[in-house]
């Protein structure tokens, strides 16, 4: 099995180009969007599990935090 940190910078490069293509937004500003969220930290947690999820899924996660202000796991995690 990959190391845990070895998955999340993939993880990321996948949720940022969704985020560039989903919100319009530059590739800086698509950063400051993943990093200053709560998912963000969470996904960089090994034991939340949230790096098994999808980009999409993960994107529609931070999507929900922002629009909430608030950040939710998802009940199958």
């Amino acid at each position: 099995m990959p190391d845990f940190q070895s998955i999340i910078p993939f993880k990321i490069q996948s949720l940022v180009a969704l985020t560039i293509h989903e919100k319009k937004i530059s590739f800086f500003d698509a950063l400051e969007y993943i990093y200053t969220s709560a998912l963000y930290q969470a996904l960089t947690e090994e034991s939340t599990k949230l790096w098994h999820l999808s980009a999409t899924k993960l994107f529609d996660l931070l999507e929900t935090e922002k629009r909430e202000n608030k950040f939710t796991y998802p009940d199958f995690v």
